[in-house]
């Protein structure tokens, strides 16, 4: 509450307003039929509530939903998830190019509508281009710092895997990645 306060944010009775009066609301989209994603978005209301935010939940056929993700762009915030099983990066392309198909803040730019987008940009292009892993591996490390740094997406699950691997099996270091327990095979040995 101390950054809200010192961004002019200020609680009247059980609800918080911005520093012109308003009330802060908004609404988050997601799936219909998802539990998952309906049992996140009730939880991400309940706990906005408790420092005055009012969010309104709703559930949308998938359809309808990325309509207006990717037609319309009537919404305020969605509740999605991402899948990608590809470790590399190029895999992304289609998300962090601020010219992309599923660059969904900021969509359908003809050029990148901030800083720290164009940077991101020119570290995507940079590290497709390259063929020096450490160097690929430097530009997507700070295509994340920058990620961080701005919350275009705020991610709220990470996958777990649970594995199980016989004692006898040297140099197991499953991976959430797939294939999680194989994904070293040429390291794995039998121990004598």
């Amino acid at each position: 509450m101390n950054r809200l306060r010192q961004d002019g944010f200020r609680l009247d009775g059980e609800t918080l307003r911005d520093k012109d009066g308003n009330a802060v609301e908004f609404s988050i989209a997601t799936n219909a039929g998802n539990r998952a994603r309906e049992g996140m978005a009730t939880m991400i209301q309940q706990d906005l509530k408790k420092i005055g935010i009012k969010v309104n939940v709703a559930t949308l056929d998938f359809n309808s939903l990325l309509e207006r993700m990717t037609q319309s762009y009537n919404y305020e915030a969605c509740l999605l998830g991402f899948q990608n099983v590809e470790l590399d990066p190029n895999s992304q392309m289609a998300v962090w190019l601020s010219s992309a198909d599923n660059h969904q803040w900021n969509p359908r730019q003809k050029s990148p509508a901030t800083a720290w987008e164009a940077e991101i940009d020119k570290l995507m292009r940079a590290q497709a281009a390259s063929g020096d892993e450490r160097k690929r591996k430097q530009y997507w490390d700070k295509v994340q710092q920058i990620a961080w740094e701005q919350e275009p997406f705020i991610y709220l699950v990470n996958k777990d895997a649970l594995m199980a691997i016989s004692p006898a099996v040297k140099n197991a270091d499953p991976s959430v990645l797939r294939p999680q327990t194989y994904w070293n095979v040429e390291t794995l040995a039998l121990a004598h």
